[in-house]
């Protein structure tokens, strides 16, 4: 059986669009930051798909100076973030989620696992070394963002 970090030729039907039958190349995606709001997906205007938690362990989660969203960066073992991986994701989705979520992060793939321990291979939006300089020493809050940042981040 082949593992997740393969990309595989799926001849099924597309999990996102159900009314769509088609070849498509099937990925996963952690995420840890705005995309693990459905709010944010609808107002991006791509349709979420299949989730499950999980935890990302060996990265850690800081805020952007001066904005309301976070990046992450590989650390040590003892660090982890908490997110939600996406499933059935196609080419297509993650060129729209590239164009989303802009230079500033580069699409890798990484190792996560479910809160029950399975491992799981996706890919997730990381800040690259050359953009460090942009994170804040503040820890960022998926509780705090969707209490007190996610509105403004809607409106603009």
């Amino acid at each position: 059986m082949p593992g997740q970090q393969e990309i595989l030729l799926v001849f099924a039907q597309y999990s996102c669009q159900p009314e769509l039958r088609t070849a498509c190349f099937i990925m996963s995606l952690f995420a840890y930051g705005t995309l693990m709001f459905a709010e944010v997906w609808k107002r991006i205007g791509i349709q979420q798909c299949d989730s499950q938690p999980a935890i990302l362990p060996g990265y850690a989660i800081y805020r952007i100076r001066g904005a309301l969203i976070p990046g992450i960066i590989r650390t040590g073992p003892e660090d982890q973030v908490q997110g939600v991986v996406y499933h059935g994701l196609d080419e297509t989705t993650l060129e729209e989620l590239d164009v989303y979520e802009s230079d500033l992060y580069q699409r890798s793939i990484v190792h996560a696992r479910s809160f029950d321990s399975e491992p799981l291979e996706c890919q997730a939006y990381v800040i690259p070394a050359a953009n460090r300089k942009v994170l804040s020493a503040e820890v960022w809050d998926a509780d705090w963002f969707k209490r007190q940042g996610l509105a403004q981040y809607l409106r603009g």
